[in-house]
C-alpha cells in the first residue's frame, strides 16, 4: 500500500511502460512545468495541444528544447479539447489533461458521444488524494470538484468510484465513511439519511470491496480518540481511508483547506471515464498536478 506520493512516485519511476497523456490547451506555465517535471522524472509522455507558439516559448523559459516534445497547434480552446478526446478515443493517448482552458469547454468534449468515452450508466466523479502525515498514510475524498449535489444513487456510483482507486493505490478493503455535520440520523439533514442507507448497502453487499459507516462526522471519522469519546466503535470509525463528502460546496472547502491551512501533499483523479482524466484547477501548483499525473498513470 503506498503511505505518501514519494512511494507512488518511486514505483512509476521504475515502470518501463510510460503513458501517453494529451493536454487540452497546454499554452499554460504551470500545467508545462508539471509536464516537464513529469517527463524528466520518467513519470509519463506528453502530446501538447493549444498555441504553438506560446508552448514552444513556456518550454524554453522552464529549460526544455521545444523540438523534444509533440506539439500540436491549435489555438481554439474547444478544438483542443476535442482533438485530445479523440487522441484517447483512438488509443493513441492513455489519459487527458485539462490546461489552460474552463472546465465545460474541456467537459463538453469529454461527454461528446461520438468518442464514446463515458461508458453507459457510470458516473464521472471526482477524487482528492491527500497524504494524512500523522498516520503516514493516504486519505481520499470525494467529490470535491464535479457532482454539485449528488443524490443517493449518485453517492453510490461516486463510492464505487473512490474504490476503484482506493483498490489500485493498494487499499483491498477501503474503509468509507459518510461524512455529515452530526453522527446521528437526523431528518432534517438529507445527507444523514443517505449515509444510513450507504452504510446498510454496504452491510448487506450491495457495495462491494470495501466497509462502509456513516452518518460520521471529519473528527469521527480520521481520529481514533474522537470516535472513542462519542462512544462510536465500528471499523471505519477514527480509521477512514475514503471520505464521501455530502456536496461539492463542502468537499471544495476541505479540498482547499488541505492545501491552502494546513499545506498538505495532495492530488486530484477524475474517474468513471474509459480514460484517466487529470482535471486539476489552473490555481494547483505544479507539484500538485504532478501528483495528478501519477494518479492518472496507475
Amino acid at each position: 500500500m503506498y503511505r505518501n506520493f514519494d512511494e507512488l512516485l518511486a514505483q512509476i519511476r521504475s515502470s518501463a511502460d510510460k503513458k501517453r497523456v494529451a493536454v487540452a490547451a497546454a499554452h499554460d506555465h504551470e500545467v508545462l512545468e508539471c509536464a516537464v517535471m513529469a517527463k524528466r522524472e520518467k513519470i509519463a509522455e506528453f502530446i501538447l495541444i493549444g498555441k504553438e507558439k506560446e508552448t514552444r516559448e513556456i518550454l524554453t523559459v522552464l529549460g526544455e528544447n521545444p523540438d523534444d516534445w509533440k506539439i500540436m497547434d491549435e489555438p481554439s480552446d474547444a478544438k483542443a479539447a476535442r482533438t485530445a478526446v479523440s487522441l484517447a478515443h483512438s488509443g493513441q493517448a492513455d489519459a487527458l489533461m485539462k490546461g489552460l482552458l474552463h472546465t465545460s469547454v474541456f467537459l463538453k468534449a469529454l461527454f461528446d458521444k461520438e468518442y464514446g468515452l463515458i461508458p453507459a450508466g457510470s458516473l464521472v466523479s471526482q477524487i482528492t488524494v491527500s497524504e494524512f502525515p500523522s498516520q503516514n498514510r493516504l486519505v481520499l475524498i470525494t467529490d470535491c470538484a464535479v457532482n454539485v449535489a449528488p443524490e443517493y444513487g449518485d453517492k453510490v456510483k461516486i463510492i464505487k468510484n473512490a474504490v476503484s482507486l482506493a483498490h489500485r493505490l493498494g487499499m483491498d478493503c477501503p474503509r468509507v465513511a459518510c461524512i455529515t455535520p452530526v453522527e446521528v440520523v437526523n431528518p432534517k439533514m438529507p445527507s444523514t439519511i443517505d449515509a444510513a442507507m450507504l452504510s446498510k448497502a454496504g452491510e448487506r453487499g450491495q457495495i462491494s470491496g470495501c466497509v462502509i459507516d456513516g452518518p460520521l462526522t471529519l473528527d469521527n471519522a480520521l481520529s481514533v480518540e474522537a470516535a472513542q469519546t462519542k462512544h462510536i466503535s465500528g471499523s471505519v470509525a477514527g480509521n477512514a481511508d475514503i471520505l464521501l463528502i455530502p456536496d461539492l460546496c463542502a468537499g471544495n472547502v476541505l479540498d482547499k483547506a488541505l492545501r491552502y491551512f494546513a499545506q498538505l501533499k495532495t492530488g486530484s483523479a477524475v474517474v468513471g471515464a474509459n480514460v484517466p482524466i487529470i482535471m486539476t484547477s489552473r490555481s494547483d501548483s505544479a507539484i500538485n498536478k504532478l501528483h495528478a499525473v501519477a494518479l492518472s498513470v496507475i
